[in-house]
């Protein structure tokens, strides 16, 4: 009996670790951007240690192409059921960083980027 509990106790450990490692599903994932409707560039979203980050890898515009591989969204974590926080966004052509929150529901990934009380939206299409 003992045997049995020890033995039901390990793979049920060795269950929940898994869980716990499980790769986020934006993990290994490209983003096409959009702004105001139009695609503006290609977003690659990484995941290490339950922390996302995401980097320009390419861009429509010409203005734009200097940015590539610029890290734009640092410290993004879930939060379960495919809502995000705790992260930052960052406009690359301004320079400025913004607290984000983000959405994943299918192909879309709906991004808030705040200051101060406003806010703006963007909605990003799996690749």
């Amino acid at each position: 009996m003992k045997l049995f509990t020890k033995t039901t106790l390990a793979v049920a450990g060795i269950g929940i670790a898994s869980m716990a490692f499980a790769a986020d599903p934006l993990h290994n994932t490209t983003w096409q951007t959009f702004d105001d409707g139009e695609p503006k560039g290609t977003v690659r979203i990484t995941e290490s240690n339950g922390v996302l980050t995401g980097k320009l890898v390419d861009t429509n515009s010409a203005k734009g192409k200097k940015h590539i591989g610029t890290t734009i969204i640092k410290g993004l974590k879930a939060d379960g059921n495919g809502k995000y926080s705790g992260g930052t966004i960052t406009d690359p052509e301004k320079g400025k960083d913004y607290r984000m929150t983000a959405n994943l529901s299918g192909n879309n990934l709906k991004l808030k980027g705040y200051i101060g009380p406003f806010s703006r939206s963007q909605t990003w299409k799996r690749k």
